[in-house]
């Protein structure tokens, strides 16, 4: 029997050695997460002193690059989901049937508001300011909103999950479009519409066939003449990476269906780069119909093809912040600034890259203390970007900022984007008291003094602007 013992406990201590012995071995295997890994870390950091630090990211490195990780996560995700219908991550929910969704999205399914109703004026008014600058260059403008997998097939999420009866940041922004004129479409209606499955199961994105309907769905709206994709077929096959199953399981991830359509394709590449998600990608196909510029995320990466189809020329860029001058460069028939549902806080949170319009201010304004505005200036190639903040107690439901140059008796005026740069401003909250702009660079060569105007509740306040 002692015996017996100590042959298991030698083979406990090499199960659990086996692991730690193969790292070599798992060197360069693939990474399924979406982050970085760690490195391996020094003793000596690179100034030649000892770093304190060494014993913890010691231990995640092992973590992190220890053999069969990716194995062992797989089980550990298949073992939670089959067993209590859990993800092994916070960032998955397992819903009904095996369908997955992005926990990000589950606020949105919830109508819980994400921005406030500021924000969403905010945004709308930006919105409203490049669907001017779009129709100064002869361009049609249209903002397309997709919806988020649970907002259409919500039937699948778990059963605790009840949206409330209350308007969320989808009614919000929506509604405050509506208030600002701005041309938008929400394809939602038109997916709900189709009594058939068109986003996948494990992926976060419509099919080719959802996609198709997305396409048709915004080019309607556009007003445009358009190829309907009249009669397309499609043929399923399981050999889809769903980006939610890769996440969730790993390499032992299995693949999702996808509805391939039934056509052949005739458009070619004028950029270089030609992967579908490529930051800018340009197209052309003989005999289509104008040209297009979207700005746009991954949604587009199964529509793209339609869109290519049609223009004779079409440029996708997916960069941000977006830049206004593609416009003018593609001589754009149609512009389409296309935004989903789940990311609808980047875009709320970003302001385009485009001259700010020059304007006139006429009336009385209060000065108020420097103190009630920030201004932060960076370099953007032929711009200058100024952005900051106003002092909340100068803000009433909405607001708008202009940015004064030179003597205040005279000065040229330019109106700001009422957005919060979240990102460049290091913020981890949800703020909605922000501006932005970008000048070109000759207008500040002589460094004119800078002022703020800030318009808001029938009152308008003069703030000058220091560094």
């Amino acid at each position: 029997m002692k015996k017996l013992h100590i042959i298991f406990i030698i083979l406990a201590v090499l199960l659990m050695a086996v692991p730690a012995a193969t790292m070599p071995l798992f060197r360069n295997a693939v990474n399924t997460e979406k982050r970085e890994l760690s490195e391996l870390p020094a003793i000596i950091q690179e100034d030649g002193s000892f770093n304190q630090r060494f014993s913890v990211e010691m231990n995640t490195w092992i973590q992190e690059h220890i053999g069969f990780r990716n194995l062992m996560v797989t089980a550990n995700s298949r073992l939670r989901t089959g067993l209590f219908s859990q993800g092994a991550t916070d960032d998955i929910v397992v819903g009904k049937d095996g369908w997955l969704f992005y926990y990000e999205s589950v606020d949105d399914y919830l109508h819980v508001p994400t921005i406030t109703e500021r924000n969403a004026a905010n945004a709308a008014h930006t919105t409203a300011m490049f669907q001017a600058y779009a129709g100064s260059q002869g361009s049609r403008f249209l903002l397309a909103f997709l919806p988020n997998k649970n907002s259409v097939y919500g039937e699948y999420m778990p059963y605790y999950y009840v949206p409330r009866d209350t308007e969320g940041s989808r009614e919000l922004f929506l509604k405050a479009l509506d208030a600002e004129g701005v041309n938008y479409v929400d394809v939602k209606p038109a997916l709900d519409a189709v009594d058939k499955q068109l986003y996948q199961k494990q992926d976060s994105h419509w099919t080719y066939e959802g996609a198709l309907i997305g396409y048709r769905t915004i080019l309607s709206a556009s007003g445009l003449p358009f190829n309907y994709f009249a009669g397309l077929t499609f043929t399923e096959e399981r050999n889809w990476p769903a980006d939610l199953a890769v996440y969730l399981y790993g390499e032992g991830a299995e693949p999702d269906v996808q509805a391939y359509p039934n056509y052949i394709f005739t458009y070619g590449y004028s950029s270089r780069n030609t992967a579908v998600d490529s930051l800018t990608l340009e197209t052309y196909h003989s005999g289509g119909n104008g040209s297009l510029v979207m700005y746009r995320d991954s949604f587009a990466n199964t529509m793209q093809a339609y869109l290519a189809e049609n223009f004779d020329k079409a440029l996708f860029a997916r960069a941000l912040p977006y830049q206004a001058d593609l416009i003018g460069r593609q001589q754009a028939d149609l512009t389409v600034l296309q935004v989903t549902e789940r990311s609808l806080g980047s875009y709320v949170f970003r302001a385009p890259q485009m001259p700010a319009p020059q304007t006139e201010l006429e009336g009385e304004a209060r000065p108020v203390s420097a103190a009630r505005a920030t201004l932060v200036r960076e370099d953007a190639g032929l711009y200058t970007h100024l952005y900051g903040t106003v002092d909340e107690t100068l803000l009433g439901d909405t607001y708008r900022v202009y940015l004064l140059l030179g003597d205040t008796a005279s000065p040229q005026a330019y109106e700001a984007f009422p957005i919060y740069e979240k990102e460049l401003l290091g913020a981890a909250e949800t703020e909605d008291n922000g501006w932005s702009l970008y000048l070109p660079k000759e207008l500040l060569a002589d460094s004119p003094a800078l002022t703020l105007c800030v318009e808001s509740g029938g009152e308008r306040y003069l703030c000058p602007l220091g560094e």
